[in-house]
């Protein structure tokens, strides 16, 4: 494989940040492109990059054990194949578990529609790695389409999430039967 660094076109001391616009930068470039060879170059040379494996550590992390290998599981999560991705991810030790991991399981949850255990994964990978914004931004996006996007969140007195107050369903009603009159049928006949 080539100098990871010269595949994501950032000098040998980049910042965490620089490598992290690189990596966006490009993988938006070829995914419009559709280079799926390309793409599995630039999360090989991304995961040695974040996982030390291009750098004077020779591949291992600060613990001496050799850092966990996530680019066939990128590649699976790229091409679409979440249960392949899923079964290697859950494959792994739990004391293997690095940031890296819950954000890779996340992400799968995420493509799935599971938002709520994507959130959990993502805020795992966060805390276990505060510095890193990529997980920062998954956890907030996440979030936010967790919670209805920009909207605020009604509440009960008892500080629960309320579902459909009373009143919303009420409203819901008489504007379905407004609609109803308008095409000559009438879902509430008293109005």
């Amino acid at each position: 494989m080539r100098n990871p660094y010269d595949v994501l076109g950032v000098p040998q001391g980049a910042s965490q940040d620089q490598i992290n616009a690189a990596y966006r930068e490009l993988m938006r470039r070829y995914q419009d492109s559709g280079d799926s060879r390309k793409i599995d170059e630039l999360n090989s040379a991304y995961d040695a990059v974040i996982m030390g494996a291009g750098s004077s550590s020779g591949g291992y992390n600060g613990y001496g054990r050799s850092a966990p290998d996530y680019s066939d599981i990128r590649a699976k999560i790229n091409s679409g194949r979440l249960d392949d991705a899923q079964i290697l991810l859950d494959g792994m030790q739990e004391t293997s578990r690095d940031a890296q991991w819950y954000y890779l399981k996340g992400t799968i949850q995420q493509k799935r529609g599971w938002l709520e255990e994507a959130a959990k994964n993502f805020a795992t990978a966060s805390n276990l790695d505060p510095s890193n914004n990529t997980y920062k931004m998954a956890y907030n996006k996440v979030n936010n389409a967790r919670s209805g996007g920009y909207r605020t969140e009604r509440r009960r007195s008892d500080g629960d999430k309320s579902g459909c107050s009373g009143c919303d369903m009420c409203t819901g009603l008489l504007c379905a039967d407004c609609c109803c009159e308008c095409f000559g049928g009438d879902l509430i006949p008293c109005c």
